[in-house]
């Protein structure tokens, strides 16, 4: 005896859902590359990968002039583009800062030189967590990767 379903256009139906679901998680959710891993072309993209979405009012963009030149371009609505550039030294670190009156993490470039220590500029602002701690890592790697042969 064959079991046949009552109502088979459900039954596809159900079949159909299950087997997209089967796909497994969205590109969103695949594992990120190590930022250790990377050489500083990547971890430039990936950078400006955080930057076009950390903070909707201030899009960053980076781009590495020479070895240890970074450039930090910033866009804010209505107003033109802002350019910074900063010479990375492996004497140089980052930080990330929580911004109550902006509610923003705020990466900033520290000089590690002089004490105290001085901020040499905000490298990023975000909105999430996660995005300025990623951005706080790429960025270290590519300050302590400076100058190196």
């Amino acid at each position: 005896m064959r079991w046949v379903p009552e109502r088979p256009g459900i039954f596809l139906l159900a079949l159909v859902l299950l087997q997209a679901c089967s796909d497994g998680y969205p590109r969103e959710d695949a594992p990120l590359p190590s930022p250790f891993d990377m050489d500083s072309a990547q971890r430039i993209t990936a950078l400006n990968e955080i930057g076009a979405k950390a903070h909707m009012e201030q899009r960053r963009r980076f781009e590495l002039q020479g070895d240890c030149g970074l450039q930090v371009t910033t866009k804010r609505p209505k107003t033109r583009e802002l350019r910074e550039t900063f010479e990375l030294q492996r004497s140089m670190d980052v930080r990330v800062a929580f911004d109550k009156a902006g509610q923003t993490f705020d990466v900033h470039l520290v000089s590690r030189a002089e004490q105290p220590e001085v901020r040499l500029g905000i490298l990023l602002k975000s909105t999430r967590w996660t995005d300025a701690t990623r951005a706080h890592l790429l960025l270290q790697l590519l300050a302590r990767d400076c100058g190196r042969a």
